[in-house]
């Protein structure tokens, strides 16, 4: 609902810059398409398996990139930064890795504007465009999500040491034992 919102202000404060630029013919494809404004769409080169890919590749380096700014075991970021650490991953990987499709990266990044194009005038064509390819941001981010944190858990935090086992002297003073004085 956010990106939809936030599509449907886009809209508003850019329409007559839009239809200036369309000449009021609000296209998904062709010289002077502006749907892809809103939500993404494949560059001219790009196949189905390479997009797809492309979207897995781009949402599990973002994974990659975002867990370990708040995994308290693997040295966090600093308190109240992380907002803007996810900021700017998630505007490098845009610079990146976006010339392909776009960097969707989230399917609520794409669905929502998809769906606001086809309320505000763009037609059904938002989901019928090269060859249906409005799944591919959808379903890719999911499994790139998964594959991510997979891959974080498997190379990161299963390597974690475990500070109940690993750190004896600290089981014991949780437990109440005497301490000795260090002086």
């Amino acid at each position: 609902m956010g990106a939809f919102a936030a599509s449907g202000m886009v809209f508003i404060q850019y329409y007559d810059a839009i239809m200036q630029y369309s000449g009021g013919n609000l296209t998904v494809t062709g010289p002077l398409e502006t749907a892809s404004i809103f939500a993404t769409y494949p560059s001219e080169y790009l196949s189905f398996s390479n997009a797809f890919v492309d979207q897995v590749i781009g949402t599990a380096a973002l994974l990659l990139c975002i867990l370990p700014l708040d995994d308290s075991r693997n040295s966090p970021a600093p308190e109240g930064l992380q907002p803007l650490l996810v900021g700017f991953v998630v505007l490098g990987i845009g610079m990146a890795m976006s010339s392909n499709c776009g960097g969707a990266i989230n399917p609520a990044r794409d669905l929502g504007p998809r769906l606001f194009t086809l309320a505000a005038g763009w037609g059904p064509e938002v989901f019928t465009a090269f060859e249906n390819w409005w799944w591919i941001p959808v379903v890719a981010p999911l499994i790139g999500g998964v594959t991510g944190a997979s891959l974080y858990q498997l190379f990161i935090e299963f390597h974690h040491e475990d500070p109940e086992t690993d750190q004896p002297e600290a089981k014991t003073r949780e437990n109440g034992a005497s301490q000795t004085s260090k002086f």
